[in-house]
C-alpha cells in the first residue's frame, strides 16, 4: 500500500458522509496524512518534507468534503506539523525520525483538541440548567460534549434539534442524544420560528470565528441566532480556539460556497425544466447576534475574539490563506 492509497481510502468515507462534522472531518485528514507519511519511501529529509505538503495537497485536491467543511481547523494542525516537520529539517534530522515526529505532532495537536473539546464541554454545561428547553442546529461534536456534560451532571432538560437541510446533519446529532437518554424533539427548518418561544437557549457549533467575533456557522444557523435574539433568547457559540482565524475575509469567502445542488434537487430534472437550484453551506453570524463564544479559555464576549487571535497568531495578525486550500 502507498501513501496515496491510505489517503484514497480515508476520503471514501469522508465523502461517503459517514464522518460529519468539521472536527471529525479534520481529525480524520491529520490521522491519515499521518499515517500515510509512516510508509513514506522518501530518501532525504528534503524528500520526506515534499511529501508531506504533497499529501496535504492530495488530501485538499481529492475531496470536495474535505475542502468544504474543515477548512480551518484541518489547516491550523497542518501548519502545526509542517512548522514542526520544517524545523526537524533544519536541525538535521533522518527520515525516520521525522516520521515520529510526524507521529507526535498529529498525537499532541489532537490530544489537544480532544482536551479542549473536554473543557468547552465541561465549561459550556454551566450555562445548562435545570429546565431549559435548548435550540440547536446541525451535529456539533462541541455542542453534544456540553450537552452530553450536562445531562451527566444529572441536569434535567429537553433539546429542540433543527434537521439542517439537505444533508440532514440535525438528525445525526438527535440520534446522538436520544442514545444519551436527553429528551430530544427533531424539527424541520423552517420552524424554528415557530418553537422560539418555547426555548430558553441556543447552542450552535461553528467552522471559524472571526477576530470580529463573527461565527462562520451551517446554513441556518444566522435567522436562528437572529430570531433568538430578538426573542432575548441568550445564544451560545461552542467553537475551540483552534477555530479561530486570523483574517476576517476567509469567513467571508467561505460563506459563498455552495454545496452539491442535486441534493436539493434531481440534476436531471432541473435541466429538463430550467430551474436554477442553489444550495449555499454557510451563514456568517453577526457577533451582536451572540452572547458568549464558549471555548476551552472559558465564555468570552465576540469582542474578545480578537485577543484569542492575537494569542494564536501574533501581531499583526498574519494566518491562514484560502490560497492554501487549492
Amino acid at each position: 500500500m502507498t501513501p496515496s492509497d491510505v489517503i484514497r481510502k480515508a476520503l471514501v468515507n469522508i465523502d461517503g458522509k459517514i464522518i460529519v462534522g468539521a472536527t471529525q472531518v479534520a481529525i480524520t485528514c491529520l490521522n491519515t496524512i499521518a499515517d500515510a507519511l509512516m510508509i513514506s519511501t522518501a530518501k532525504t529529509p528534503e524528500d520526506f518534507l515534499m511529501e508531506l505538503s504533497n499529501s496535504f495537497t492530495e488530501v485538499l485536491k481529492n475531496s470536495t468534503c474535505v475542502r468544504t467543511y474543515a477548512p480551518v481547523l484541518l489547516l491550523n494542525g497542518f501548519r502545526s506539523l509542517m512548522y514542526e516537520v520544517k524545523t526537524g529539517v533544519e536541525n538535521g534530522l533522518s527520515v525516520n525520525e521525522l516520521k515520529k515526529l510526524v507521529s507526535s505532532t498529529v498525537n499532541n495537536f489532537l490530544k489537544a483538541l480532544k482536551s479542549s473539546i473536554d473543557k468547552i464541554g465541561e465549561l459550556g454545561s454551566r450555562y445548562v440548567l435545570e429546565g431549559d428547553v435548548i435550540l440547536t442546529h446541525e451535529s456539533s461534536t462541541t455542542v453534544l460534549s456540553i450537552l452530553a456534560r450536562a445531562y451527566q451532571l444529572g441536569r434535567k432538560f429537553e433539546t429542540i434539534v433543527v434537521e439542517t437541510r439537505p444533508e440532514f446533519y440535525g438528525r445525526v446529532l438527535a440520534m446522538a442524544l436520544a442514545d444519551l437518554n436527553i429528551p430530544v424533539t427533531l424539527i424541520i427548518d423552517s420552524a424554528h420560528y415557530k418553537v422560539m418561544n418555547k426555548v430558553s437557549k441556543v447552542f450552535l457549533g461553528a467552522i471559524a470565528i472571526s477576530p470580529g467575533g463573527e461565527a462562520l456557522s451551517k446554513i441556518g444557523s444566522a435567522p436562528i441566532a437572529h430570531i433568538a435574539h430578538e426573542n432575548g433568547v441568550k445564544v451560545y457559540i461552542a467553537a475551540s480556539t483552534h477555530k479561530f482565524t486570523a483574517d476576517s475575509t476567509i469567513l467571508e469567502e467561505l460563506s459563498n460556497r455552495e454545496g452539491d445542488a442535486s441534493l436539493v434537487f434531481s440534476e436531471e430534472e432541473s435541466k429538463r425544466l430550467g430551474i436554477r437550484v442553489l444550495n449555499p453551506l454557510y451563514d456568517v453570524i453577526p457577533p451582536e447576534n451572540i452572547d458568549y463564544i464558549i471555548t476551552e479559555k472559558g465564555a468570552i464576549p465576540p469582542q474578545g475574539s480578537l485577543l484569542i487571535a492575537r494569542e494564536n497568531y501574533g501581531w499583526p495578525l498574519a494566518g491562514l490563506r484560502l490560497e492554501d486550500l487549492i
